[in-house]
C-alpha cells in the first residue's frame, strides 16, 4: 500500500515516544498496539516511557505509593509480547545521597533489561551520580539525560553543556525554552541524538521555578509526611504551570517541522500530568501524520481505529467510514 502521502512532507523520520507506561497502565499499551497493528509502515512508537515511584523519581500532583513490582513486572512482560521497546524514566535530579545505590531502582532496571526483546530498553536519568552508578551496574544499558537534568543546572544551558552531556549519555532531552533558541539548535554538536518534549505544561521562561519545585519534591521523597512541603507545592504549583487555555511550552507543529529540519529527531508526548490515558493519545494521534486538509478523511479513520483500541476491542468501522479502508492508493 502506498502511504507514503501521510508522513512524506512532515518528518518522515521522526521517532515518537509517550508517556504513562505504569500511570495509565494498560490503556498506554493498548494504544501502542493500536499504532503497531493500524499504522503498520506509517508510523511506529520508539519508546513506551514508564516513571515508576521510587527513591529516583519524583511525584507531581499527588504521592503515590511505591510501584509494586507485580504491577511493574507485568507492564515490562506485555510490553516484551508486543515488541515495544521501555524507557524507564528516573526524574529526580537531586537524589538524596544515601538513595543513590536504592536496591529497588537497581531491581526496576536489571527487570527492564531482563525483559527487553527488542534490545532498545532504556532509561532516562535526571541525576548525573544515579547515571554513574547504573552505568557502573549496567554497563551496555543506554542512558538518555532527562530534560529535568537540564532544569537543576544553576546556570542557562547553552550548546556546550548539552554536546558535553552527549560526551557521556547515548541521547539528551532539550528543555523547551532551549529548544526554542535557534542558535543554540545549531551549535548540537548531535542533533539527532537529542530529544523535544512536546506538551510540557510549565510558563515559558520558568527554568528557575521549575527547578524550585524539583528540590521541593526530591525533599518529599525524603520526607512525605511534612506539611509544610505539600502547602508550598500547591503554592509553587500554581504559579509554575501555564493556566487553562494557555499554550505553555506546548510546541505548534511548525515549531516542531523547524526542528525536525534542524536535525532533530525525537519527540516525546508527556502523559503523567494527565488524570487518563485518553488525552495524551488523543495529542499523540493529532501529532502523528501530516495535517493537511486532502487527507483529513484518513487521518480521521486512522486516529479513529487507534483509539478503538484503548477499550480493549476493535469495533467495526462506524457506518460510512467502512469505504475509505479500501482508498489507501
Amino acid at each position: 500500500m502506498n502511504t507514503d502521502y501521510l508522513i512524506k512532507d512532515y518528518m518522515p523520520r521522526a521517532r515518537w515516544s509517550v508517556g504513562g507506561g505504569l500511570l495509565h497502565g494498560r490503556t498506554m499499551l493498548q494504544l501502542c498496539e493500536g499504532i503497531a497493528q493500524e499504522m503498520r509502515d506509517i508510523r511506529s512508537l520508539s519508546y513506551l516511557h514508564a516513571t515508576p515511584s521510587c527513591a529516583w523519581s519524583l511525584d507531581w500532583a499527588d504521592q503515590r505509593s511505591l510501584t509494586t513490582p507485580t504491577g511493574y513486572l507485568r507492564m515490562l512482560q506485555l510490553a516484551a509480547a508486543a515488541q515495544q521497546a521501555v524507557c524507564l524514566n528516573f526524574d529526580n535530579p537531586f537524589v538524596a545521597k544515601a538513595m543513590l545505590e536504592d536496591g529497588f531502582g537497581l531491581f526496576l532496571v536489571n527487570e527492564l533489561l531482563q525483559h527487553n526483546p527488542t534490545g532498545l530498553n532504556c532509561v532516562a536519568v535526571a541525576d548525573d551520580r544515579v547515571a554513574m552508578e547504573l552505568r557502573r551496574q549496567f554497563p551496555s544499558l543506554r542512558l538518555i539525560a532527562h530534560m529535568n537534568r537540564s532544569v537543576c543546572e544553576e546556570i542557562e544551558p547553552d550548546a556546550a553543556f548539552y554536546n558535553r552531556l552527549l560526551d557521556f549519555y547515548q541521547e539528551v532531552q532539550l528543555y523547551p525554552d532551549c529548544a526554542r533558541n535557534p542558535e543554540l539548535v545549531r551549535s548540537l554538536s548531535k542533533p539527532e541524538r537529542c530529544w523535544v518534549i512536546v506538551n510540557d505544561r510549565c510558563r515559558r521562561g520558568s527554568r528557575a521555578a521549575h527547578r524550585e519545585m524539583l528540590l521541593l519534591l526530591a525533599q518529599m521523597r525524603v520526607r512525605p509526611y511534612e506539611f509544610s512541603f505539600k502547602v508550598r507545592r500547591q503554592q509553587q504549583m500554581e504559579a509554575l504551570l501555564s493556566p487553562p487555555g494557555a499554550p505553555g511550552n506546548t510546541f505548534s507543529r511548525d515549531e516542531l517541522k523547524a526542528l525536525y529540519a534542524a536535525g532533530l529527531r525525537s519527540f516525546h508526548v508527556q502523559a503523567e500530568q494527565y488524570r487518563n490515558g485518553m488525552t495524551p493519545a488523543w495529542l499523540l494521534m493529532s501529532y502523528l501524520v501530516t495535517a493537511a486538509p486532502q487527507y483529513s478523511n484518513m487521518r480521521a479513520l486512522l486516529t479513529y481505529k487507534v483509539l478503538s483500541y484503548l477499550n480493549g476491542e476493535q469495533p467495526s468501522l462506524a457506518s460510512g467510514l467502512e469505504p475509505f479502508s479500501m482508498r489507501w492508493e
